[in-house]
């Protein structure tokens, strides 16, 4: 094949557009839990907020002796399902046009100048052909809906955001449905005031399921749960639309809370689990239906031989009433910045939240931190002072005993309703001794020391062209990187997994260059400096540069043969050095004299070894 042959398949093939991961209906969501941020109102915990001046007449009209019942399950028989499906995709999946038959004005996907919808939903097109897909069970091209809800679910993965409609039929060309909504769950956006979602209430609906992976998983449930009542009158915060204004009936929005009280002690264990988060977080009136009825996923393994009647045995007495639109006067959210590995020292920041979602700079409570794991090294008490604007950070001050999932709450010591949690999934230590260097102009190896409970490591790169991603995964402690180009620089950073696929935090990262330096290494005293050295360093410098998205830099003099080095060559290389570890977060270079000076420096041949380590 001809060079100019070769040159126009790879264009092809770097032009072509990225292939999606196919879609997968069900199963594990892989995102941070609980979805959205921690203080989203699924996600508050309610257990010591106030209950309602009218809790008694709420209950009372639902029907205090009234059951609560599981509305999800497995398959149906005749193609149908119990429950709502999700399917999770990937951000190439290509979007698709949705006509809004019912509430065009109120969806997202629509130029509402012009009432045109445009692509905007992730579809795939298993939802027309395939069961189970689309709520109910039936294909896309089955219309049922004047009989069932039929909605669709789509989780982005990629981009961690949600797409969800109503009432969808596949008319043969194209998706229709009575409204559609998207959620970035990054966020806290709630939907405008008076619109409605692919839900009643406006909410999302994914994020208030019980799923089976969360029941069936090894953590608690944080967030609360999507129920039905058989009317609503009007609407309360959390929810932004209303659809029914029946006289006594509870709002769109209304919380319910398990009591305290209420004894789960004899019900299977992943049952009590669901209850517990019932204690906690709640339900939350989201749509009409069936009284009590809280809403699932689609899953074949649930087993409603053990849920119904477990369900059916906690009536609507055992519950309590929220007060209507109540959100806490300050939420707290737990960050932190990067993963975490067992036994190492993590680091991480509390920020205080109003119920407007702004920053409580004013906020000066103490707060006292728990974590799941009791043996966890956790801050001292910390009371916010007003320099720290609502926010601080704890350096260094969380070590985790053990890799695994673990929580961390913090909470005011006077005021329990302000509270936040955070999940950290910790893995093995941190890999240390990590080392890149170039072993020839086309070979760039690396190595890095074992570490305790590690099946494999994950090594990324990044280049000139491309930010981190990931190169390898390998169960060795080493690797020789064969697809580096000659002259290029590369930096590499390496992490550990474990047999559950838990990582590590990254290694410090490490350079090098696709190169092999002449007279190396240089010896003060020893090796004569020459220009091929500094032409050599100046064409490693710029590299690195490169990868740290800065500019070539135009130095003195040409490195021509016979050209003296003098202090500004070594100045000059130090100063185009240093910017480009710092942008790539690498280590800060100490310097033989620190400060040259012209014609009174002596210029040695450890001042360019100094450089050459800086870039490898």
């Amino acid at each position: 094949m001809s060079r100019r042959a070769v040159a126009t398949l790879l264009l092809m093939l770097f032009s072509m557009p990225l292939a999606a991961d196919p879609p997968v209906q069900g199963g594990a969501i892989p995102l941070p839990l609980p979805l959205f941020p921690p203080n989203n109102w699924w996600n508050t915990d309610v257990s010591n907020a106030p209950t309602d001046s009218n809790a008694d007449g709420f209950l009372t009209y639902i029907g205090k002796t009234k059951g609560m019942h599981p509305d999800f399950g497995g398959d149906a028989g005749g193609g149908n399902v119990y429950g709502f499906p999700f399917i999770v995709v990937d951000g190439n999946q290509p979007k698709l046009t949705v006509t809004f038959v019912d509430f065009s004005d109120q969806s997202d996907g629509v130029d509402h100048t012009t009432a045109t919808s445009f692509p905007f939903y992730p579809v795939p097109p298993e939802c027309i052909t395939q069961n189970g897909w689309v709520e109910g069970g039936q294909p896309g091209t089955v219309d049922q809906r004047g009989d069932e809800d039929r909605h669709v679910l789509m989780v982005d993965k990629t981009n961690n955001t949600l797409y969800e409609l109503y009432n969808v039929w596949y008319n043969g060309t194209g998706w229709e449905a009575a409204s559609g909504a998207f959620f970035d769950m990054k966020t806290n956006n709630r939907r405008p005031d008076t619109w409605t979602s692919a839900d009643a209430a406006g909410l999302a609906i994914l994020p208030g399921l019980v799923r089976y992976d969360e029941v069936a998983g090894p953590d608690e449930i944080r967030h609360a749960f999507r129920f039905t009542v058989r009317s609503t009158n009007g609407y309360v915060y959390p929810a932004s639309h209303e659809a029914g204004s029946t006289s006594g009936a509870p709002p769109m929005g209304l919380r319910l809370r398990l009591k305290s009280t209420t004894n789960i002690s004899g019900f299977p264990a992943d049952v009590q689990k669901i209850f517990r988060a019932m204690k906690k977080y709640g339900l939350i009136v989201a749509d009409n239906g069936t009284d009590m009825y809280v809403s699932g996923t689609y899953d074949t393994r649930w087993n409603n031989d053990v849920l119904n009647p477990a369900f059916s045995a906690l009536k609507v007495s055992d519950f309590e009433v929220i007060e209507r639109g109540w959100k806490p006067s300050v939420s707290l959210v737990i960050t932190f910045p990067a993963g975490a590995g067992a036994n190492e020292p993590a680091t991480a920041t509390v920020t205080a939240y109003d119920p407007n979602d702004n920053v409580a700079t004013s906020y000066t409570g103490t707060i006292h931190f728990t974590a799941t794991n009791a043996s966890t090294v956790l801050p001292a008490d910390y009371t916010f002072t007003p320099a720290d604007a609502g926010t601080h950070t704890f350096t260094n001050a969380f070590t985790f005993p053990s890799a695994g999932n673990h929580v961390v709450t913090a909470t005011d010591t006077l005021q329990p309703t302000i509270t936040g949690s955070r999940g950290v999934i910790v893995g093995p230590a941190t890999p240390t001794g990590f080392f890149a260097t170039a072993t020839s102009t086309s070979q760039i190896s690396l190595s890095w020391n074992a570490v305790a409970g590690a099946t494999q490591y994950e090594i990324q790169r990044s280049s000139a062209s491309n930010s981190y991603a990931t190169l390898i995964t390998t169960a060795a402690t080493t690797f020789n990187d064969n697809t580096v180009a000659g002259g290029s620089a590369y930096v590499y950073k390496v992490r550990a997994l474990d047999a559950a696929s838990r990582p590590s935090p990254f290694s410090a990262p490490d350079p090098a260059i696709a190169m092999l330096f002449t007279d190396d290494p240089l010896m003060s005293g020893v090796t004569p400096m020459k220009a091929v050295h500094l032409a050599e360093l100046r064409q490693a410098v710029n590299a690195l540069r490169a990868v740290a998205a800065l500019g070539n830099v135009s130095f003195t003099d040409a490195a021509s043969a016979g050209v003296p080095v003098k202090a500004i060559h070594i100045q000059e290389l130090r100063d185009a050095l240093t910017p480009a570890r710092a942008a790539l977060g690498l280590g800060m270079l100490s310097f033989t004299n620190p400060t040259l000076t012209p014609g009174t420096t002596a210029i040695r041949a450890v001042h360019l070894q100094e450089v050459r380590a800086g870039v490898k």
